[in-house]
C-alpha cells in the first residue's frame, strides 16, 4: 500500500528535528540525515495527492538545502574512501589530497550552515503547517487521493521497470546515467508502497550503490589529477585508477544481473538462433501490417516507432508483490 498518513507525518517531523538541531559544525552523519530527509519530503510532495503538500512552499528551500548538503556529502564520501586506502608508497600525495578535500568540505559546510540559519526557521514553520494540514484530511478524502496516487505510482513503476533493459550495453560512458534511472525506479517503488526488504527493492538498491561507489572513485581521480602536484607516474593516482577499474567491473556485473533477472524476457536469454528467429517473425508481421497501408515494408520499417519493451513475468510479479 502507499505511504500512510502517519509515515508522511513522521518524515516531516524528522526533517523539522534535523533543521532545529543542526549544529554550527555539521558532522557527516548530520549532513547525511539532513540530505536524505529533505529528499524524502521532496519526493513525497511530488508523489502524493495531498493538498497540504501540493500547496506548500517547500520546493525551492528544500532544493537549496539538498544541493548544498549534497555537495558537503560528496566531500565526506570521497574523504572516507581515500582515508580507507592503506597505501604508504606516496604519503605526501595522499596527505595533500586529504587536506584539499577537508578544506573544501568545511567551506561547503559553512555555506550550508548559513543557509540553515537564514531559512531553517521559516521552513520548520511551513513543515509544521503541512503536518497539521495532513492531520485534518478525512479518511474518505485521504482514501480517494491515496488510491489515485497509488494507481499513478504503480503505473510509473511498471514503465520504469520496462526501461531497465536500456541501453542494450552498459559501458563506462552510460553507467552513471543508468544509475539515475535505477534510483528513480527505486524511489518510485518506495512511493508506491514497496517494502524496503523486498527482493526487487534490494536488487535496485544494490545496483544503485555499486554504480555510485564506482562514480565516487572516478570523481576522486578527477580531483587528484586536477589538484595534486605529482609526477606523471604517481603511485597514488595509479592505485586510484586500479580501484576504480575494480569498482567498474563489479558495478557492471551487478547491473547486468539486475537486468537479467528483471528486465530481460526469457527469450533474450536463450540461444542467438532463437532470438534471431523471433526477430525475423516480428519483422514479417510488421511488414504484412504495413503492406496494407500501400507503402513498402522497407519504407515503413524506417519510419515506424519502436515498440515499448516488454516486462518479463518475473518483474511483473516482483512489482506486484512489492506495491500491494
Amino acid at each position: 500500500m502507499p505511504l500512510v498518513k502517519t509515515e508522511i507525518q513522521a518524515n516531516l517531523r524528522k526533517l523539522r528535528k534535523s533543521l532545529k538541531s543542526a549544529p554550527k559544525r555539521l558532522t557527516p552523519e548530520d549532513v547525511h540525515k539532513l540530505r536524505t530527509r529533505a529528499r524524502r519530503i521532496a519526493s513525497l510532495s511530488d508523489a502524493h495527492s495531498l493538498p497540504s503538500l501540493n500547496k506548500a512552499k517547500l520546493a525551492k528551500p528544500l532544493k537549496r538545502i539538498r544541493k548544498k548538503a549534497g555537495r558537503v556529502r560528496d566531500m565526506d564520501v570521497l574523504t572516507a574512501h581515500l582515508a580507507a586506502m592503506h597505501s604508504d608508497e606516496d604519503p605526501s600525495c595522499r596527505t595533500q589530497l586529504l587536506e584539499y578535500l577537508g578544506a573544501k568540505r568545511y567551506r561547503r559546510a559553512d555555506r550550508l550552515v548559513e543557509l540553515l540559519e537564514d531559512e531553517g526557521s521559516a521552513l520548520r514553520k511551513e513543515l509544521r503547517r503541512v503536518a497539521k494540514g495532513i492531520a485534518k484530511v478525512t479518511g474518505t478524502k485521504r482514501g480517494k487521493s491515496a488510491r489515485k496516487a497509488h494507481t499513478r505510482q504503480s503505473a510509473q513503476v511498471l514503465e520504469l521497470t520496462a526501461g531497465l533493459g536500456e541501453p542494450a550495453h552498459l559501458t563506462k560512458a552510460n553507467l552513471h546515467p543508468y544509475r539515475l534511472k535505477v534510483k528513480e525506479l527505486r524511489d518510485s517503488l518506495r512511493m508506491a508502497g514497496g517494502t524496503r526488504d523486498s527482493r526487487f527493492a534490494g536488487a535496485l538498491s544494490q545496483c544503485k550503490d555499486a554504480i555510485g561507489e564506482w562514480h565516487d572513485w572516478e570523481e576522486l581521480i578527477a580531483i587528484a589529477e586536477k589538484t595534486l602536484d605529482h609526477r606523471p607516474e604517481c603511485p597514488l593516482l595509479q592505485e586510484l585508477k586500479s580501484v576504480s577499474k575494480q569498482k567498474l567491473d563489479l558495478a557492471i556485473s551487478i547491473a547486468e544481473k539486475l537486468r537479467t533477472d528483471y528486465a530481460r524476457p526469457p527469450a533474450s536469454r536463450t540461444t542467438g538462433r532463437t532470438t534471431a528467429s523471433k526477430a525475423k517473425t516480428d519483422r514479417e508481421k510488421t511488414n504484412k501490417a504495413k503492406a496494407s497501408s500501400g507503402k513498402s515494408g522497407r519504407e515503413k520499417t524506417q519510419t515506424s516507432a519502436s515498440p515499448l519493451p516488454q516486462i518479463p513475468e518475473r518483474a511483473l510479479k516482483a512489482v506486484a508483490g512489492a506495491v500491494h
